[in-house]
């Protein structure tokens, strides 16, 4: 997998997952509300991987790069603000959007926003850095790779997932 898409938030964050994995939330439902809004109900949700999400402290237009494997020992020092995370995929396939989406829950999501990927647990790196014009959000890139493992990773989150730094 090697696919760059283009996507603009008005939400503080991203989600992933897969739609047979959570094929159990009602469509049309406020999911946001209802199951993901308090950062302990983000971070159970994280750690059992039916979907997982990270805080990009803004909204904005993001540049993200989705790609097997680890990042490199090179992608990490020129993107060193990281989080890794977990999903379990169903169906064949991953879905992304903005966090605000899941307050009316569907999975009927643009092509571009639906990645193929072959069933089973991942373990997920994510990573970024500041914008050139200091401005979070601000045609951010951010690498996010997909590593194919035997079980879904222990994951110690606590809260949110944060893929922005306060400076």
């Amino acid at each position: 997998m090697n696919k760059t898409v283009h996507l603009t938030i008005d939400g503080m964050g991203i989600v992933l997952f897969s739609a047979k994995t959570m094929e159990y939330v009602e469509p049309g439902s406020d999911f946001l509300t209802n199951e993901f809004d308090a950062p302990q109900q983000i971070s159970a949700h994280i750690r059992k991987g039916d979907i997982t999400a990270f805080c990009t402290g803004s909204g904005g237009d993001f540049i993200l790069h989705f790609l097997t494997g680890q990042p490199t020992a090179d992608i990490m020092e020129q993107f060193p603000i990281s989080a890794r995370l977990g999903l379990d995929v169903q169906g064949g396939s991953v879905q992304f959007c903005d966090m605000f989406w899941t307050s009316r829950w569907t999975t009927n999501f643009p092509q571009d926003q639906v990645i193929p990927l072959e069933d089973g647990f991942y373990s997920i790196a994510v990573c970024t850095r500041m914008p050139e014009s200091g401005y979070w959000g601000d045609n951010q890139t951010i690498y996010i790779y997909f590593e194919k493992v035997d079980k879904m990773p222990e994951l110690t989150w606590r809260g949110v997932p944060y893929l922005f730094t306060e400076e």
